[in-house]
């Protein structure tokens, strides 16, 4: 067995943190030998305050790269090409040109922000002060493979900006999703949580069937479909509640944690 969580509106609180009870939660699954990886929409420098309570794996970019937390190597890499994240970014500019994008590359290591795309963030989207964010032209934000390109508009909601998106000539060449922090998140199709956790499973030598999975946002709903069993909290999205098996407590109730020790309560008992 195996456990993937999402992070944020997940297994943090509210507020962001790992709490003390799914900390232990944690360890515990980590000392009897069950993994518990994070499946995250984050990048490996937005896990740098939680990373004390987590195991050695994280997925981040939403599957699309696994990191070794300890070596703080990658095991592998699914990355969208420069011509389809090109194809796809001047598609949507030429019908909602206020559009701006952002760009994940280089395992992470680069963050490419559009001239304007810093205008339309906080500091908690992206971990990152949106004064530090470079403002570059379109072909560079979209000239290099990338991890997962993001995109934002100053009036569109998301699920207007969606929509849109959906009805490009491009679209069936891109997976469309979001994390629900405001923006559309796009890797090439077929990359998805469940993707990413595939490859990780192989590597384990586990299949979907011995994976555990919780969420609550959209870009969960292929990982809780794939896994054998899931959970999507009490505080998610319809499509991630429709998607899981089962509902847990929501994230301010520690509900990760709940059916984690209650599973390693079962696990404990066949054993004995």
């Amino acid at each position: 067995m195996f456990i993937a969580t999402d992070l944020d509106g997940t297994l943090l609180t509210p507020s962001g943190t790992i709490s003390a009870r799914s900390a232990a939660a944690i360890a515990a699954a980590e000392e009897a030998g069950v993994p518990v990886v994070p499946v995250t929409a984050r990048q490996l420098y937005g896990l740098d305050d939680l990373r004390s309570r987590l195991g050695r794996w994280a997925l981040c970019s939403n599957g699309a790269v696994c990191w070794d937390l300890h070596a703080e190597t990658v095991l592998f890499h699914l990355e969208t090409s420069a011509e389809v994240a090109s194809t796809f970014a001047r598609e949507l500019l030429a019908v909602e040109p206020r559009t701006r994008f952002a760009s994940i590359q280089r395992d992470g290591a680069f963050f490419a922000s559009q001239a304007g795309y810093a205008d339309l963030c906080v500091f908690t989207d992206h971990h990152r002060d949106p004064a530090d964010m470079p403002r570059l032209g379109i072909e560079e934000v979209v000239g290099a493979p990338t991890l997962k390109l993001v995109a934002r508009h100053p009036s569109l909601s998301v699920q207007e900006l969606a929509a849109v998106a959906r009805r490009l000539p491009s679209a069936s060449a891109v997976h469309i999703t979001s994390s629900g922090a405001g923006m559309l998140e796009i890797s090439a199709a077929g990359v998805t949580k469940s993707a990413g956790l595939q490859m990780f499973a192989d590597h384990l030598g586990m299949t979907g069937a011995d994976a555990v999975a919780f969420g609550d946002g959209e870009n969960d709903v292929e990982m809780l479909r794939w896994a054998g069993r899931s959970w999507a909290v009490a505080n998610a999205v319809p499509a991630a509640l429709e998607a899981a098996g089962k509902i847990a407590g929501s994230n301010a109730e520690d509900g990760v944690a709940q059916v984690i020790e209650e599973l390693l309560e079962q696990r404990n008992a066949t054993v004995a």
